[in-house]
Order: structure tokens, then sequence, then C-alpha cells
């Protein structure tokens, strides 16, 4: 087995992936971290999501944090704690510049509104009221704070999906084909995606659709952006950001999205009702308990001021987190290279170009071999453990 997984192995030991005296799910929330956080933005989300935020800690950040040379997502978070906290003052050359990112931002999401209320106003015409999700609800809740978001998330009632695919179609818009839970829709002549239609979405449980029904139920139907759309309860946002950060996390997909999960599960905990009994419930009934708390995990490892001290134990079900974080490792570092070489050795290729045969011989086997894997739990684990033999340093990047 060791040999099998050699390259791997030095894979994760390059990460600063695990220490022997941590857990497997601590290992993997701090790699993530690490990723995500570099060391010299610790002090940028130490003041944003600080329950008590000081003008001397905003003044340190803004002599050692350059805002011109900083990605625009961390930088819209200062932005947007600039909008929370008007008591604090920014200087001459800082405040200027966030607020005209605001401004930028907020011209930018009009141009997706603007085709979401053109396709929503023609499926109110037809008789659906769609739900709107994720960052378009967002939008929509706190106006005054714009969001990084290249397109705009739907859900309409399983029975209707297929109608507002036509419907969509009949307005000029395209999509190249049906996934299992949406469909992508593009402008005409356009290859960027603007709004997404959901019949369920997707957690990678196969239990998503159980949970449509208490969604539509605690959704209220709202004028959002002229026309009318149904807004799911706040417990409901939360729990879809929750899952929507696991799966972002275990795919290594949409880093500025990951910090934004957290802006928007403040808001969202601040609201004095907030009922988290219906989010344990959400996951219950679709089976991501997992991705809930390997979510909250990565929250917590972030900030400790977000989520209460009680939910954080209540919420932890270690031995079902430990198996879901060894298999998002073993995606992670395992198996995906592995799949992209793969496909890449196209067989038409391998057949009339021999030189490809030792590679082809060499990858499709190992492959195969670790998909096997991905049913035997006990046998990832056995390569974890194995994993921890070893010694790895943290190493954060810079």
């Amino acid at each position: 087995m060791q040999e099998l997984y050699k390259k791997e192995i030095e894979e994760i030991k390059n990460t600063g992936y695990m220490r022997n005296d941590i857990t497997i799910t601590d290992a993997l929330v701090e790699n993530f971290y690490n990723e995500i956080l570099p060391e010299r933005d610790s002090k940028l989300i130490d003041l944003v999501f600080s329950s008590n935020p000081t003008q001397e800690a905003l003044d340190k950040l803004i002599q050692e944090w350059d805002i011109e040379a900083r990605p625009m997502g961390k930088t819209m978070l200062l932005a947007y704690f600039m909008k929370m906290h008007p008591e604090l003052e920014f200087n001459a050359y800082t405040g200027p510049r966030l607020d005209g990112l605001i401004k930028m931002q907020k011209f930018k999401n009009m141009a997706i509104i603007a085709h979401f209320v053109k396709i929503v106003r023609e499926l109110n015409k037809n008789g659906i009221t769609p739900v709107i999700l994720k960052g378009g609800a967002m939008r929509h809740l706190r106006p005054e704070f714009p969001r990084i978001m290249g397109d705009i998330d739907i859900l309409v009632p399983e029975k209707d999906f297929f109608k507002a695919a036509k419907i969509a179609e009949d307005l000029g818009y395209w999509y190249s084909k049906v996934d299992i839970h949406a469909i992508d829709l593009h402008e005409k002549g356009k290859e960027n995606g603007i709004l997404d239609i959901h019949r369920f979405i997707y957690m990678e449980t196969g239990k998503e659709r159980n949970f449509l029904k208490g969604l539509f139920e605690r959704a209220t139907e709202q004028n959002v952006f002229g026309v009318k759309a149904l807004v799911p309860s706040y417990e409901d946002l939360m729990f879809i950001t929750l899952t929507n950060l696991a799966k972002n996390l275990r795919n290594a997909t949409s880093k500025a999205g990951l910090l934004f999960a957290l802006y928007d599960c403040k808001f969202f905990l601040e609201k004095p009702d907030f009922n988290w009994k219906i989010i344990h419930e959400d996951a219950k009934l679709t089976g991501s308990q997992i991705q809930i708390n390997f979510a909250i995990k990565f929250i917590d490892k972030i900030s400790k001021d977000i989520i209460p001290e009680d939910i954080k134990n209540n919420f932890i079900f270690e031995k079902e987190t430990t198996e879901y974080s060894n298999m998002v490792m073993f995606n992670r570092f395992y198996l995906e290279d592995l799949r992209n070489k793969c496909r890449a050795l196209k067989i038409g290729e391998v057949l009339v170009n021999p030189n490809l045969w030792a590679d082809y011989i060499k990858l499709k086997p190992k492959y195969f071999a670790l998909k096997l894997l991905k049913k035997h739990p006990k046998l990832i684990e056995m390569l974890i453990k194995d994993l921890k033999t070893k010694e790895y340093d943290f190493g954060r990047k810079e």
C-alpha cells in the first residue's frame, strides 16, 4: 500500500497536512484554513469578525495591509466592515477606495439582476414563483452590501422545472445541458452563465429533495428587485450556506465565497428568534450532518465570535465527521489529480500513439484501485492512519 500511494503521501507532506497530536478533522480544517487565509490576512479576519473592533486595531491593519495589492474579495470584506462600523474612522486614502469598490460592485450586480428580473417576471406571468437562493437572496436582504457574483440561483418546484427552462429559452437564453439538479442559463452568443434554475439544491447526499417541502413552506413571498419571488427563512438560508461552504472546501472552489459565507452566517445569527432546530432537522432530512459539522468547525477556526458555544457542542458528531474528512482528504489529495490525468489519456489517442501506452498502463489501474477504495471507509481510514505515523509540520502560505 505504501508504494502505491508514495506520490500522494509526498504531496500531503508538502502541503503540511497532518500532525500526530491533532485529529484528522482538525488537521483538514487547519489545512484548508492555511490555503485560504495566508498569514498576512489573519489581522484582516481578526478585525472584520471581531465582536468588539477598536480604532487602534483598524489603524494598525490599514498601516500594514495594502488594499491595492490584495484580492478584491478580501478587500470587499474590509469594505463591508467599514459600512457596518460607521463609528470607526478610515483614513483619506483607504475610505474613498473602499467606498468606490462598493459602488463598482453595485453597478456590476445591476447587470445580473436585470436578467433575473426579465426571467422571473415571465415566470410570474406563467404562474411560477421561484425561490431566490444564495448570493441573490443576500443581495435582496442586504441591498447596501453588494455581492461578488457571476450569476443568481433560483429554485422552482420540480413539476415546473422544464416549463421554466422553456420560458427562459423563449426569452432568448440558452443552456448546453440539463444537470441532475439544475440548468445554467446563458445570454445568446455568450458563454458566462447568468442564472441557474434549480429543481433541488445539490448537497452530494442523494437525499436533497427531502428538504424542499419545508423550504417552500417556510419561505415568504416578497417583492425581490421588482418581481415576485420566495425568500427562504434565515434558518434555511443558513443551512444552505453551511452545506455550500462544506462543498466548496471539498472541491477547492470559490475561495472568495467562503469568506462571504461567514458574513452571511454572522448576519443570520444576529436575529433574536433564530431557530437552530430547523437547521438540525434540515441536516437530518438531507443526510448532511457531516457537512454542517465540518462547516461549523471551519468557521470556528476562522473566528470564535460567530457560532455560539452551545451550538458548536451540540453539532459535533466526531465519528461521522472523521469519516467524511477522510473522504475529503482522499478525494482532494489522492483521486482528483489522478482522475484529471486519466481523462487526458483518451483511448483513441493512446491507440495511435504508442508513447502514451506507458502512462496509460501505469495510471489507469491505479485510478480504478483508488475508485474502489471510495466504497470502503475502513480502508481509507487505514490509509489515513498510515499517514499519521509520519511527522508533518504545518506551513502557512505567505
